[in-house]
């Protein structure tokens, strides 16, 4: 909007006219629709101001910032110190007072030795958001986990304030006649056979993005918009993203949120900002060289999500606990990245 003002200072008073008709029509005609009696320069300059104080999406109603708390890959059960790690986050978020929180995936087993990691989770009386990773069916089926963690399905979409989230479900095998849940670690198969949303979930998802009256953030554990091992299952979701961004004037996908990678990376493609958050935890290097790189500290982050239509990414500063991935020989330990980097994403 700002875009707006600067372009209204440089046009002469006619086009200012034109200009600020414009941007009344384009985004509160219901608000003057009313109107009958001409309008003076002045009057059109004051409806026109107050017009620009309307959020992206267009409703009044959702002028107010969303603060979301984020944390991914905690892997309670297998990595080193995960409920000191989620103490962590969740003493920030007492802290912040977020107006709700999201883990993207690999949280914990639900088993019962997971009842402490879960039980902290829902000390928070906000809402409470889960997106399901693959390591989340390590022992357990999906629908388990979908009932131990209260979700409201595998798949849904919820109010984020001037958005709309999505959250997808990823953990499916694509086999010959059709899909599969991931279940008791049935996914440790060709990386080509992983991944993938499931025919209905697709369905699902074209009707639930033609249906939005607001921009759109995706929330997937497995990577989206970057190169991955399963580009296949990526880029079946990725084109009904695309495909709906094409049809439609508003409404648009304008953000994706991934976890599962374990690094921080982002791109923006095709309109879309994609953008993976770090592991809470650690790296995994591989059986060669360790297994895990744990970092010194738990990686979390706070996004505040603009009706202006800026998305703020809080920064998050860790180390490596010795020995780094450096001391191991891992050949690729300059590219990883023990933080989360601050980000600020216009749509």
């Amino acid at each position: 909007m700002a875009l707006y003002y600067k372009a209204l200072r440089a046009q002469t008073a006619e086009a200012q006219h034109r200009l600020l008709a414009n941007v009344i029509l384009h985004t509160s005609t219901r608000q003057y629709q009313s109107i009958r009696q001409p309008i003076t320069r002045r009057t059109l300059l004051k409806l026109g101001a107050s017009s620009l104080l309307l959020p992206f999406g267009g409703s009044a109603s959702r002028v107010r910032s969303f603060c979301l708390g984020v944390i991914a890959d905690l892997h309670h059960g297998l990595a080193p110190r995960a409920m000191e790690r989620l103490e962590s986050f969740m003493q920030a978020v007492r802290e912040r007072r977020p107006d709700a929180i999201i883990q993207l995936g690999d949280f914990n087993f639900g088993m019962p030795e997971s009842t402490e990691c879960t039980d902290l989770w829902r000390t928070f009386k906000g809402p409470r958001y889960h997106v399901l990773g693959n390591h989340d069916m390590d022992f357990a089926t999906k629908d388990a986990m979908v009932q131990t963690w209260q979700m409201r399905g595998r798949y849904y979409s919820f109010d984020l304030g001037p958005y709309q989230a999505v959250v997808l479900d990823r953990n499916n095998l694509k086999t010959g006649d059709g899909f599969k849940p991931y279940a008791s670690a049935n996914f440790y198969v060709d990386a080509s056979m992983r991944g993938y949303a499931d025919s209905a979930q697709l369905e699902w998802l074209r009707a639930e993005l033609s249906a939005a009256d607001r921009p759109i953030v995706v929330f997937v554990h497995q990577g989206l918009g970057m190169r991955t091992s399963m580009p296949g299952s990526a880029q079946a979701i990725e084109a009904v993203l695309e495909q709906h961004n094409r049809s439609l004037p508003s409404n648009k996908v304008v953000a994706c949120i991934c976890g599962h990678h374990h690094i921080d990376r982002y791109v923006h493609k095709s309109g879309i900002h994609y953008l993976w958050v770090n592991s809470a935890s650690y790296y995994w290097v591989g059986e060669a060289y360790g297994r895990m790189a744990p970092y010194t500290r738990a990686l979390y982050t706070f996004m505040t999500f603009h009706a202006d239509g800026l998305i703020e990414v809080e920064a998050c500063q860790a180390g490596w606990e010795a020995p780094t991935p450096q001391d191991r020989g891992f050949p690729r330990a300059e590219e990883l990245t023990p933080y989360i980097q601050a980000r600020r994403l216009m749509i």
